[in-house]
């Protein structure tokens, strides 16, 4: 069943060690967390601890389950919040296909605050960089977005310089 929230990252940081990062936190609270890495094949699910070394680097699939069970109904139930208002998620990702890509800033990067600021279009550079689009089960559960950040500080973490 395909269902889901997608949201896409763009980053310089090694996405595979940011992956990893990220799933090392959430197996603290997640002990029984299975992992199936994707390609051609998705599969098998298998305790994270023996998946770790396989996310791949530069482009790759990633599938996380809490447990047996909810990879068990993730079949019947895609992406959706079960026990606990949390859910399967999926992070995929690859090197950007555009060198560049226009954007429209939402926010201040500057972070001026003695000027008035109003959204403008800007070009991302996107030359060396990857896409990360992550699939959750929706996009304002408490769950959802818990997700989203830890990934984020995790790149954010993996960022060089």
């Amino acid at each position: 069943m395909i269902t889901g929230y997608d949201t896409v990252l763009i980053t310089g940081a090694p996405v595979d060690a940011g992956i990893r990062a990220m799933l090392d936190d959430l197996h603290e609270r997640w002990p029984g967390m299975l992992v199936a890495v994707g390609g051609e094949q998705v599969g098998p699910f298998l305790p994270w601890r023996r998946v770790r070394a396989q996310v791949p680097a530069g482009a790759g699939e990633v599938y996380v389950a809490r447990d047996a069970e909810m990879e068990r109904r993730w079949d019947e139930v895609g992406y959706s919040l079960m026990e606990h208002d949390e859910g399967p998620f999926a992070l995929l990702y690859e090197p950007s296909g555009e060198p560049a890509v226009e954007i429209q800033l939402n926010e201040d990067p500057y972070h001026r605050t003695d000027f008035g600021f109003e959204p403008y279009p800007a070009t991302l550079v996107t030359a060396g960089m990857s896409l990360v689009t992550v699939v959750t089960p929706d996009k304002g559960s408490p769950f959802s977005r818990e997700l989203l950040d830890a990934l984020r500080q995790a790149l954010i973490g993996q960022a060089p310089g």
